[in-house]
């Protein structure tokens, strides 16, 4: 086969490398304003779990419909956890300040809160990329799978904290991140999202094999 030609795995790598950098930028773009980062992290993922679960390389318009789509609800989403991050910022703040009981009360019941708005941080806007469902409704499914499907939890964790490991203990990784970090990141973690999303959807891979022209043996 040619090495150049549409099917090779060279060609489809560099595909999946220039989608990934698009996908990086489009995030970063959309994010500019900060109140979008909620929009345009739901357009990330509904844009690699539709490429993954289907090879469809229009990740542009892609990113831009579900963009549009989920503005709205994922933009409330997004603020209402900055809002509950920050208050937590500054309770674990205070809490390191006091001393006594009541500060040790603080960074414990801080810890303990924290866990939650971890998972829910996580798995909130592949969900609301996935489901169309009211703002609680998703929320709550959010916690629910996160909690369900722990072990897939603990590996979306490990995969942040190995990136992050990875950065300070190899400062050269930072230029690869700056050029498609957040495509990367988002086709990693949309692999483990498909796999429990599915079990919610059991019918979502014959009609994916079916949209690719595969078909189970």
């Amino acid at each position: 086969m040619n090495l150049f030609s549409y099917d090779s795995m060279f060609s489809r790598f560099l595909y999946f490398v220039a989608d990934m950098v698009t996908l990086h930028f489009l995030w970063l773009i959309h994010s500019i304003p900060i109140v979008t980062i909620g929009a345009s992290t739901t357009a990330l993922y509904y844009s690699c779990m539709k490429r993954i679960r289907t090879g469809e390389g229009y990740v542009t318009k892609n990113f831009r419909k579900s963009f549009r789509e989920n503005f709205r609800q994922s933009t409330i989403i997004w603020l209402i956890l900055l809002v509950i991050s920050v208050v937590f910022f500054c309770d674990l703040r205070i809490g390191m300040a006091l001393d006594g009981m009541i500060g040790s009360f603080m960074l414990v019941s801080c810890s303990i809160f924290l866990i939650p708005l971890l998972l829910l941080s996580i798995y909130i806007f592949p969900v609301q990329a996935k489901f169309e469902n009211p703002v609680f409704e998703n929320v709550k499914n959010a916690l629910i799978m996160s909690i369900r499907h722990f072990p897939c939890s603990l590996f979306l964790i490990a995969i942040y904290g190995m990136l992050l490991l990875l950065l300070i203990s190899f400062p050269p990784l930072a230029g690869l991140l700056l050029c498609c970090g957040a495509g990367l990141v988002g086709y990693l973690t949309s692999n483990i999202f498909i796999f429990i999303f599915r079990k919610y959807i059991p019918d979502e891979l014959e009609k994916d094999l079916e949209a690719t022209g595969e078909h189970f043996e």
